[in-house]
């Protein structure tokens, strides 16, 4: 299967809200809420298909735009095209070239040879985000022709969104449809982990809670029209461990599927009347992400112990049941959460006050890098190198951490009552009762 198939479950009594995709396309087991909080949102109805592209008739729950930045770093801004049309090429008809005093010399050129894979063809497609000039930018080197993003519900049950950017491929009578990989079409072919991909998607009266992602510098924004919401992530395709049952998920004898590299994002919203941290008053512009998709969940929050706790899981075996499978997790934390879970009233205090934890059941040696930093009023924490099959990091406020106390001015005033003469320092000088302010 080329798709997710998702469901959701109850995990005991703990109320913990999940979410499961197909090992074919995205393995996620998302762990939703610790706890139910209560919040002051109407319920909403999130469309479960997949969404359009926006248009004058459809403003809402739609793809709005889709853009792309190869190793040159300039945006490519793409077209939607519809199955069945071609795109339209760029024209030239006013393009004028002097050619008169122009030498060409081919007798000892040699032009680089480029291979380009064949891709086995998937499921029929509405359409495809592209351009004209795909392959004179070099988008086509790893044979997909288009992009299609596929933003609907996780699953039937759930408003949370689920989006997943797929490689296209046209044939010469421009019908689109999803590539696969050759000989498996069990599996979406790669995406080009050189490029980075934006999206673009109005998403309705959802209100964000905690942005999930698949790829390496992920980011999300999350802006808000005359209560119609707009949510733009971005990031580069990163190649993930896709298992074939959940047991090699666990224990570190488990062999992957396939790795397929993908990007894809996960929306859990605060609307119906819960939240999806199970913390009252947080942005709503939290963002984590992953390539261990088996159990990548958003974070738990223990008051107590004033604690995160992430997961993220993985088959420990690459398909060849030797090679080890590597991972990374990111957590960007504005810091007006900071302050409400930890009470960090500086986000620069995050680098010496909190401690980052990564549990694993092998020995990681040298291969683990795990830094905190912030950048733009945001705490960074990035932990890479680590193996799977299951790790836990935690992030934990300092036990013996202690705010700098501000040093404050103080002042020195004479005071005077009578003869008698006092110098009073202090940040608020005040003179004793009976002394005047000389």
């Amino acid at each position: 299967m080329a798709d997710p198939q998702m469901w959701s479950y109850f995990s005991g009594g703990s109320m913990k809200k999940r979410v499961i995709a197909g090992a074919s396309a995205f393995a996620l087991i998302a762990s939703l809420l610790a706890s139910i909080a209560p919040v002051a949102n109407a319920a909403i109805n999130v469309p479960k298909s997949s969404w359009p592209v926006c248009s004058q008739s459809r403003t809402v729950y739609c793809v709005e735009s889709v853009s792309v930045t190869g190793v040159s770093g300039v945006p490519i801004a793409l077209t939607w095209v519809a199955d069945g049309l071609a795109s339209t090429p760029v024209d030239t008809a006013t393009v004028s070239s002097d050619s008169a005093t122009a030498t060409t010399e081919t007798s000892t050129a040699n032009a680089p040879v480029s291979s380009i894979p064949s891709l086995s063809t998937g499921r029929a497609l509405s359409g495809r985000w592209t351009t004209p000039d795909w392959s004179a930018e070099g988008l086509d080197s790893l044979g997909y022709s288009g992009l299609f993003v596929d933003a609907k519900t996780a699953n039937p049950f759930v408003n949370h969104i689920f989006i997943n950017v797929l490689p296209t491929i046209t044939s010469t009578s421009n019908k689109v449809s999803l590539a696969t990989k050759p000989g498996n079409s069990g599996f979406t072919a790669d995406l080009d982990s050189d490029l980075t991909i934006e999206v673009k998607v109005k998403t309705g009266e959802v209100k964000p809670g905690v942005l999930v992602g698949v790829g390496t510098n992920f980011t999300g924004d999350y802006s808000t029209t005359n209560s119609q919401s707009t949510i733009k992530f971005g990031g580069s395709p990163v190649a993930v461990p896709l298992a074939g049952k959940s047991a090699d998920c666990s224990g570190e004898t488990g062999v992957a599927r396939a790795i397929v590299v993908q990007l894809q994002a996960i929306l859990f919203i605060n609307n119906e009347g819960q939240s999806a941290f199970g913390v009252d008053g947080l942005t709503g512009d939290m963002v984590v992400s992953s390539n261990g998709v088996c159990d990548l969940s958003t974070p738990v929050w223990n008051a107590e112990d004033k604690e995160f706790t992430f997961t993220a899981a993985a088959p420990h075996f690459a398909p060849d049941g030797t090679t080890l499978n590597y991972g990374f997790y990111k957590a960007v934390i504005p810091a007006a959460d900071a302050k409400l879970l930890w009470g960090l009233e500086n986000a620069n205090d995050a680098v010496k006050a909190l401690n980052v934890q990564i549990i694993t059941a092998v020995n990681e040696g040298n291969n683990l890098v795990s830094t905190i930093g912030v950048r733009n009023g945001k705490i960074i924490v990035d932990i890479s190198g680590f193996h799977y099959s299951r790790p836990k990091l935690k992030i934990s406020l300092k036990k013996d951490w202690k705010p700098v106390t501000k040093m404050l001015n103080k002042t020195t005033i004479t005071c005077t009552m009578g003869k008698s003469v006092k110098k009073i320092t202090a940040v608020k000088p005040m003179c004793p009762r009976g002394y005047k302010k000389k």
